[in-house]
């Protein structure tokens, strides 16, 4: 997080974290004159946009909460610091929402951010009301798997592209398919967990290659293979699945 000119450490600093370490205070001590010293010259807490390496404060706080709450978390010693990990998840978030990934927050990145994030924290109750559940938010274009009413993996998710949208409703996983291709399409589906019809939960190759450019046929695809392999092997036959919008 911020890397300010230095005298000593802030009490939210993390000893070896480099990056993301916050030092609060820039002080500059004029020369002596006699017994008479000037006040040291502080540099204040960020309280508004735009947000960029460097700063640290509340405000910086409440982004790295909005950050995580949607997949990008930063490491809690450097809560409120906005450093190297910080500025890596705003380029992340950017990019996936077509926005010109500089790492700093302007106003409109920050907009997207409250619409995606609000409230952060804050799931429909048939996700939190059963044992295990898949909770698919289309709004902020996310999957998470929830155990115990508590939010266990946060990962990015893509939908059925105009005319094909995935549906939304509360549903459960009817059939799993490890290494499956679509008998209609063709399309390559590993890891594949059906949830309405012939709509499933899987892998999706071109996800990975292409980002959000593409759709789906009304699958919900997730890029990356290790995390779609994590949710095969964790998700039984039977579990709900809640597809909404935020």
């Amino acid at each position: 997080m911020p890397t300010f000119d230095v005298t000593g450490p802030s009490p939210l600093s993390a000893p070896g974290r480099e990056g993301d370490q916050l030092i609060s205070t820039n002080v500059v001590m004029a020369a002596t004159t006699g017994t008479t010293e000037a006040a040291p010259s502080v540099t204040p807490p960020r309280t508004r946009l735009p947000l960029s390496k460097g700063h640290y404060g509340l405000m910086v706080a409440t982004l790295q909460e909005r950050l995580a709450w949607l997949g990008y978390p930063t490491p809690r010693s450097a809560r409120g610091a906005f450093g190297t990990t910080t500025r890596a998840a705003v380029k992340a978030f950017q990019s996936k929402n077509w926005l010109t990934p500089t790492g700093t927050v302007d106003r409109r990145t920050w907009r997207i951010l409250t619409k995606q994030s609000t409230p952060v924290g804050q799931l429909p109750k048939a996700c939190t009301s059963v044992r295990m559940a898949l909770c698919i938010d289309k709004t902020a274009s996310v999957l998470r798997l929830v155990r115990q009413g508590k939010v266990t993996l946060t990962t990015d998710a893509r939908f059925g592209r105009p005319g094909m949208e995935t549906d939304e409703g509360v549903f459960r996983i009817h059939e799993k398919s490890y290494n499956h291709t679509s008998s209609i399409y063709g399309s390559y589906m590993p890891r594949a967990m059906f949830f309405n019809g012939d709509e499933a939960v899987h892998y999706s190759p071109d996800f990975a290659a292409y980002g959000y450019l593409h759709g789906s046929h009304g699958c919900v695809g997730v890029r990356d293979l290790a995390v779609a392999t994590r949710l095969f092997n964790t998700v039984p036959v039977g579990t709900r699945v809640v597809v909404y919008w935020s």
